[in-house]
C-alpha cells in the first residue's frame, strides 16, 4: 500500500468519537487554553494519529494566523482516541517544514527500507506534479523527500531542475552541488551548473562546469554542444 494510502486511511471510529484526517488543525480547550495540533499521518494499524503541537493559546487565532503560531512539538504520537472532543478549526496541507519531528521519528524507529520507501512516493508525487507544471508542489513534494532520506539525490536534482523551469538559477545551483554531495562525478549536475550558470551569463564559470562534465564523459554530446557555445562567446 502506498505511503498516502496508509496516511488517509482510517477505521471505523465505534466510539463516535469525531474523524479526522490528515491536514486537519484541531483543537481542545483545557485550563483556559486553546490547544493546537496538527495532524501529520495516521497510522491504522496501531489506531495511532501522528500530530505537531502548537503552543498553548488563550484564544484561537485567524486561520491566516495559524502559520505564526509558535510550534511547541514537533511531533507526537497519541492514541487516536487520546483527544478529548477535538474541534476541526481547518484542514491545511502538510509542508515539508510540519514534517521535520515526524521524520526524525520515522528515522529513529523504523527500518531504513520502511521510510525510504516513504520517500520514494515522495518523490513520484513530485514527478507528477512536475508533469503538470506545478513546480512549487513539486519542489515541496521533492524537500520531503530529501528530508526525509538525504541521500536520494535523484530528489535533490528533480528539485533543482523545477528551480530551473522556474528561473531559480542560483538556488538550482546550490541543489546540484548538494546532489553532488551524495552522487560525485555526475555528468547531469556538473553540466546542469554550467548550464545555470550560462542562464544568468557568468560564462568563465559555465565554461568551468562543461569542461568537467566533458572530463568526466567525453563521449556525451550536450557538453561538447555548450562548450563550443560558450567558447564562441568567450572569444567574440
Amino acid at each position: 500500500m502506498s505511503f498516502f494510502k496508509r496516511m488517509f486511511s482510517q477505521k471505523d471510529n465505534e466510539n463516535k468519537t469525531p474523524s479526522l484526517v490528515v491536514g486537519d488543525i484541531f483543537y481542545t480547550y483545557s485550563n483556559s487554553k486553546y490547544c493546537l495540533h496538527k495532524l501529520l499521518a495516521i497510522d491504522p494499524e496501531f489506531e495511532v494519529h501522528h500530530v505537531l503541537s502548537y503552543s498553548p493559546l488563550s484564544a484561537l487565532p485567524s486561520i491566516e494566523d495559524i502559520d505564526r503560531v509558535a510550534i511547541f512539538v514537533y511531533h507526537s504520537p497519541f492514541d487516536k482516541k487520546a483527544f478529548e472532543n477535538p474541534i476541526v478549526l481547518t484542514n491545511k496541507s502538510i509542508t515539508t517544514n510540519d514534517l521535520i519531528g515526524y521524520h526524525e521519528y520515522l528515522r529513529q524507529t523504523q527500518d531504513p527500507h520502511y521510510y525510504a520507501s516513504i520517500a520514494s512516493d515522495y518523490y513520484n508525487a513530485g514527478n507528477l506534479l512536475t508533469n503538470d507544471k506545478k513546480y512549487y508542489e513539486a519542489i515541496d513534494s521533492y524537500s520531503k523527500a530529501i528530508d526525509l532520506f538525504p541521500q536520494f539525490f535523484e530528489a535533490i536534482d528533480n528539485r533543482a531542475f523545477c528551480k530551473m523551469d522556474l528561473g531559480l538559477w542560483l538556488e538550482a545551483i546550490q541543489d546540484f552541488k548538494l546532489s553532488l554531495l551524495q552522487n560525485p562525478n555526475s555528468v547531469l549536475a556538473e553540466f546542469s551548473i554550467g548550464e545555470c550558470y550560462f542562464k544568468i551569463g557568468e560564462y568563465k564559470k559555465a565554461k568551468q562546469q562543461f569542461e568537467i562534465s566533458h572530463k568526466i564523459d567525453p563521449e556525451h554530446p550536450a557538453p561538447r554542444e555548450f562548450l563550443e557555445k560558450v567558447n564562441a562567446i568567450l572569444n567574440k
